[in-house]
């Protein structure tokens, strides 16, 4: 990215593009040599013209980054019309509901904002490939049961109990009005006249409302992949993916407008939205070892003691059915002319201590790790209810 302040300027081209219809490449001004620089060597031709592409694009995508977040990305005829935009009530971070009409730039961040997914994003394709989510008549077919999850780092996350888990989509992101009171750049944003300030793919941008937008859109664009046929409209309509109201026809509209403005331009979207559906399991050793969160990783799927031991004691059950059958190979090799094979009978030996002592050790790692988590939660529980009754005392103080 050229930095505003830089001082080096080998070769630098005339910044003063001007107007928007003066940026064309047919029309784009020739790179000038500073006087304090030297002309450049041999070879360099090829470094010069592709410094002067990149200028080009540079500035191209800033006018398109920049104009693309400061209107709302379709129409008002194509809006669909509602009184009520958000939920009746949410939580804040201590479980407390309140109305997001109280505090919308709250609501909107813990309601689009995938910044957990933004941290790991760039091991994200060992989770998913990095495509558009498949229909949902595709998900129905391969046996996925759609789950409406309104946590936006669950959307598009399957497990391999053959769930998938979808954000239903807010009503408020088909509103025109309101992409353009809450998610939309205003004056005098940063970002509207410095695209250092528009680079928002990770999520930690200077300018959240970018952020937000990018967010909203890729939530929207997810939606445009999902819902490409009129069964997928059913099936999201069954699944109350859709509000109740918006019809087909509306839907049909809707997307037609998106794609004619360009919403599937991956410059306009958050960066986790270039990725589809995504392995849960994978998730979780990321954050596992990306993190240390050997614990919980991205997302902790026991509800019960049960389920966690159930699922670490199933594969030693299979290895244990395997150590049984190789046990039984070996002493009928015994019986034969193999027994008085020097090396089968230290091999036999050696696996017969294992076969004893190697279940003995993983049980005894399984227990420890459950006990780990027993700590773990009760700490845990013991640390949210000093925080949770010292807001309970809070709020009685105030009132």
């Amino acid at each position: 990215m050229v930095r505003a302040d830089d001082k080096r300027k080998p070769w630098v081209a005339d910044h003063s593009l001007g107007p928007l219809e003066n940026l064309t490449l047919g029309r784009s001004r020739r790179f000038q040599p500073t006087p304090d620089d030297d002309a450049p060597r041999s070879g360099s031709l090829f470094k010069v013209a592709k410094q002067h592409i990149y200028l080009i694009s540079t500035r191209f995508t800033t006018v398109s980054c920049i104009s693309m977040s400061t209107k709302p990305p379709f129409s008002v005829d194509v809006s669909i019309p509602s009184t009520f935009y958000t939920p009746a009530a949410i939580r804040d971070e201590y479980y407390t509901p309140y109305s997001p009409t109280t505090d919308t730039s709250r609501f909107l961040q813990n309601d689009l904002s995938v910044e957990c997914l933004n941290r790991i994003h760039k091991y994200l394709w060992l989770a998913g490939r990095p495509m558009p989510p498949r229909p949902l008549n595709y998900q129905t077919a391969t046996s996925r049961q759609i789950v409406p999850d309104e946590r936006i780092d669950m959307h598009m996350v399957w497990e391999p109990s053959r769930r998938i888990h979808l954000k239903p989509l807010p009503r408020y992101l088909l509103s025109h009005q309101f992409w353009k009171t809450y998610l939309i750049c205003k004056e005098p944003c940063p970002c509207m006249s410095n695209y250092i300030y528009c680079q928002t793919k990770r999520g930690d941008g200077v300018c959240q409302q970018k952020h937000l937008y990018k967010c909203g859109l890729g939530l929207l664009y997810s939606y445009i992949s999902l819902i490409e046929r009129e069964s997928d409209f059913a099936i999201a309509q069954d699944q109350h993916l859709l509000p109740h109201d918006v019809t087909w026809e509306m839907w049909v509209k809707l997307v037609k407008e998106l794609l004619e403005n360009g919403a599937t331009n991956p410059e306009y979207v958050n960066a986790r939205y270039l990725f589809g559906e995504l392995r849960l399991s994978r998730l979780n050793k990321i954050y596992m070892f990306r993190y240390g969160s050997i614990l919980r990783g991205y997302h902790f799927t026991y509800q019960t003691y049960t389920e966690l031991f159930y699922d670490y004691l199933t594969p030693l059950t299979a290895t244990i059915v395997y150590v049984a059958l190789a046990l039984t190979a070996m002493q009928v090799g015994l019986a034969t002319k193999l027994g008085g094979n020097v090396a089968f009978q230290n091999a036999s030996y050696g696996f017969t201590v294992f076969s004893i002592i190697g279940p003995l050790i993983i049980l005894l790692l399984i227990a420890i790790l459950g006990f780990i988590q027993f700590i773990n939660n009760l700490l845990a529980t013991l640390q949210f209810k000093r925080e949770r009754f010292a807001h309970y005392n809070l709020l009685s103080s105030h009132s």
